[in-house]
């Protein structure tokens, strides 16, 4: 009887268990009726147990993130500023077309200004606004400039796209390289240029809009419609949709010349910083170069003379690299310096007469961001000139003292070359420094002064 028992409750235990381990019909008030199945153990253990497997690795640092943002500036009023090697990323028809329209636009707003500057001048009257819209016109001119130099040199913009590609360090030198610091200064710089003067575009885009809108809103007397930075147009713009369409016009004018005013020197900050990348580098593999003939073998030293004619190699492309930058980048920035004095001029001018605060507070944004392009014009050819010369240092550190004799030759060669600094040059002009800031100031200051005594 016990022995019956037993049994029968070893069976019953057996179909409750095959009963428990069976798929479930459920019905969900979402979904139709489903089958639920019992996950497995080790499929739970695998879902609730925390991953420890290594994350994949970020993709690589190339030379297109160093360019960006300057790329982008330029795509987003429809300039492709070198050729990309991936033939189906090649701008369409509409893309030249979007190009042609805003800087047909820009030139519009030009002729706008000039004729504004000369009906003033010839009627003697509105001598402050005029000061004021010659520094537009400055800074529409050297952003139109630039564009054309953009044009005229895109073969060797390109090719110096395709040497700093074919210089850049493979993933596995990245480390000794620091490509990863290096991007993230240079994303520094950039951003902040680059959001700098996009805060100052959209300041002086809307700031008459939002001013008259809200004056409009409370019935005020004062509420006037003005355009943003010359208030002259082909027809009467003070009708409705006319004012607000000459008003877009003259903002995407605006844009267009900041974007083209800005653009270079981003593309200038983002090569620079790959050249001093690579003298960095350089430096560094003289100071830690270990030199093997100190043992008195013959191999040795050949070896020691391989891998310095290789840095020598190395010494001589990155010359030649900064060669082409200068080539390049000559013309927007002897530009720069030009058209920043004289907007400096103005606006310092006109900030010494009486001003409303909201004008006050333009005119300095605007002076601020001039003088910032320089500076950073001025800090990265300093930062060049400094790395350059590092090299020149690295050598003379190294343990050249147990080398061959013809390793120590060799070794002047080098060290005599680093003396030379690099920097950036405005054409055969300027070489420029942290000094030219100086020279920049003094200037600026002696076309303060003579437009200061021609208005008194």
């Amino acid at each position: 009887m016990h022995l019956y028992y037993f049994k029968l409750s070893a069976c019953t235990s057996m179909k409750l268990i095959f009963f428990i381990a069976r798929p479930i019909k459920t019905r969900s008030f979402f979904a139709p009726t489903q089958v639920r199945t019992r996950i497995p153990s080790d499929m739970a253990i695998k879902l609730f147990r925390k991953d420890n497997r290594k994350k994949p690795n970020p993709e690589y640092p190339a030379v297109n993130d160093f360019l960006r943002l300057a790329v982008i500036f330029y795509n987003s009023v429809g300039l492709e500023p070198y050729e990309s090697s991936n033939p189906e990323k090649k701008p369409g028809i509409l893309f030249h077309m979007y190009f042609a329209f805003q800087i047909s636009n820009m030139t519009l707003c030009l002729v706008e200004e000039i004729i504004f500057v000369v009906v003033s001048f010839r009627n003697n009257e509105n001598f402050l606004e005029s000061c004021m819209v010659l520094s537009y016109i400055g800074f529409v001119t050297v952003g139109g400039l630039k564009y054309i130099s953009v044009l005229l040199r895109k073969k060797k913009m390109t090719n110096l796209v395709r040497q700093l590609e074919s210089f850049f360090p493979s993933p596995k030198d990245h480390e000794k390289y620091s490509v990863k610091e290096f991007l993230k200064r240079c994303h520094s710089y950039t951003k902040g240029f680059g959001g700098l003067y996009t805060i100052l575009v959209v300041i002086y885009n809307f700031f008459n809009l939002i001013q008259y809108s809200i004056l409009h809103l409370l019935q005020s007397p004062n509420a006037k419609k003005t355009m943003p930075y010359v208030n002259m147009a082909p027809w009467d713009y003070q009708a409705n949709w006319k004012f607000y369409l000459t008003y877009l016009a003259q903002t995407m004018g605006g844009y267009t010349a900041t974007c083209g005013h800005i653009s270079a020197d981003l593309m200038i900050f983002a090569v620079a910083m790959q050249v001093i990348m690579h003298f960095n580098r350089l430096a560094r593999a003289l100071k830690e170069f270990q030199v093997q003939a100190c043992s008195g073998s013959k191999e040795g030293a050949d070896e020691d003379l391989k891998e310095l004619r290789s840095l020598i190699s190395y010494h001589n492309q990155v010359l030649g690299l900064t060669d082409v930058m200068n080539e390049v980048f000559g013309i927007p920035l002897l530009l720069n310096f030009a058209a920043s004095s004289v907007l400096v001029c103005f606006v310092g001018f006109r900030l010494t007469v009486g001003i409303s605060p909201e004008q006050f507070l333009k005119l300095m944004l605007i002076l601020v961001s001039a003088m910032i392009e320089i500076y950073l014009l001025c800090s990265f050819s300093q930062m060049l000139i400094d790395a350059s010369e590092s090299v020149s240092i690295a050598a003379w550190d190294m343990s050249w003292m147990e080398a061959d004799t013809r390793f120590r030759k060799m070794l002047i060669f080098i060290a005599l070359r680093a003396q030379r600094p690099v920097c950036l040059k405005a054409t055969v002009f300027l070489d420029v420094s942290i000094q030219t800031m100086s020279s920049f100031l003094q200037m600026s200051y002696k076309f303060f002064c003579a437009i200061r005594t021609m208005y008194q």
